[in-house]
């Protein structure tokens, strides 16, 4: 298993990225996330029948959802596939527009208190974070760190292009990142196989929104 290419774009890239980017779905994506959640956690007196709810055992399961993550966007292009299980997220972003690249997104929907978050809500910054996924050796790399739908955190490490992002999806593949010395995620997806051929149509110009993989 090969480490996905990860490299380091300019500052202003990522935030251009941020205010055009997959960003509107996204914020909707993870405040009804937080909506889930919270459900879960206050309905004490319905525990059966939260717990039955299909929705809640994809969350619980982990599922996929695809979308196009850009406001206006071509046919082929900001193509997106998101991991959702419990309160974490893994996001694949495909090129668009000037950007050419792909992104790999970490987000955290009810964030633990050592998860890096810029002081300014509306700011991108930089921070050095060290990643291993799979069996690879951890790599350490500066990526862009910025906050989404109302305080959740999002770490994105920028991809060479969307086919090394392609390549480097596996039908199940866990993601470790230390920061300042401290595990702040860990998720493994699983049915990437699945999920990387719905991207790949989307890359095609096919409409994949409202698909889901489980």
């Amino acid at each position: 298993m090969k480490m996905l290419p990860l490299l380091v774009l300019p500052l202003c890239v990522a935030t251009g990225l941020a205010q055009a980017g997959s960003y509107d779905p996204m914020d909707d994506l993870v405040s009804t996330a937080k909506k889930e959640i919270n459900a879960k956690d206050a309905i004490d007196t319905s525990k059966n029948k939260v717990l039955n709810d299909p929705r809640r055992e994809k969350m619980e399961h982990g599922f996929w959802q695809f979308f196009q993550g850009k406001q206006g966007a071509k046919p082929g292009e900001a193509c997106t596939a998101v991991y959702w299980q419990k309160d974490q997220m893994i996001s694949i972003v495909g090129p668009g527009g000037g950007y050419k690249g792909a992104l790999l997104g970490f987000i955290a929907v009810n964030p633990i208190p050592s998860f890096p978050r810029p002081d300014n809500p509306k700011d991108t910054q930089k921070v050095k974070v060290t990643l291993k996924q799979g069996t690879d050796a951890p790599e350490t790399v500066t990526v862009f760190n910025s906050t989404i739908a109302e305080n959740s955190d999002q770490l994105l490490f920028a991809v060479p292009t969307i086919e090394a992002a392609l390549a480097g999806m596996e039908d199940k593949l866990n993601f470790k990142i230390d920061y300042a010395g401290t595990k702040v995620f860990e998720l493994e997806w699983h049915s990437g196989l699945a999920a990387r051929d719905v991207l790949k149509q989307c890359l095609k110009g096919e409409t994949v929104t409202g698909k889901e993989v489980l």
